[in-house]
Parts: structure tokens; C-alpha cells; sequence
């Protein structure tokens, strides 16, 4: 008899640590043949991934603490990181958290 589970991926976030269901998190994708990090929303693409809760404070300290660069352990350049905060705009990911 086989038992059918239903898996819940939980991801790690990198900034908080918190460790939540992968649906709730958004996704970025190394590609490290091209060298090129970018905003996986659906969370389909290959390559090495990080996640993060999705917030504007969450950003910046990713931004300030040059969060990408400790996961994905290469260089990314400012230009990088404001392609991906626009892109995050675009998709509005970004939320306040109301304290």
C-alpha cells in the first residue's frame, strides 16, 4: 500500500534565516556559465537559487548588506542590483511590513 504525501518545499530566507513554504518566498537564479543573477518569479529556471521573503526592508538589508553576493559567492554589481529592484517593482513584490 502506498501512501501519497503532499510535499510543502520550504526554502531558507537569506537575510531573515527563517526557514518558510518556497511559495511565499521569491526566488533569484545564478547562472553561472553567463555569470548573470536574475528574478526567478516562477521559479522554474535552473541553476543555483536563493530566496527571500519578499519586503521592502528585507531589500534593503540584501542591498546593504550585499546579501547576493554571500549566496551566490561572486561579485554582483550595483547595476545588477537595481535591474533586479525594478524588476521586483514591476511584479509588485515588494511590500511594507505594517508594524
Amino acid at each position: 500500500m502506498k501512501i501519497e504525501i503532499n510535499k510543502i518545499f520550504k526554502r531558507k530566507c537569506i537575510i531573515t534565516n527563517q526557514i518558510i513554504e518556497a511559495n511565499k518566498l521569491i526566488r533569484f537564479d545564478y547562472d553561472k556559465k553567463n555569470n548573470i543573477i536574475t528574478l526567478d518569479i516562477q521559479k522554474n529556471k535552473k541553476g543555483r537559487g536563493a530566496y527571500f521573503l519578499p519586503s521592502e526592508e528585507n531589500w534593503q538589508k540584501i542591498v546593504k548588506t550585499r546579501g547576493l553576493n554571500r549566496a551566490f559567492r561572486t561579485k554582483v554589481s550595483n547595476e545588477t542590483y537595481k535591474s533586479i529592484e525594478q524588476q521586483l517593482e514591476e511584479h509588485a513584490c515588494l511590500k511594507k511590513i505594517q508594524e
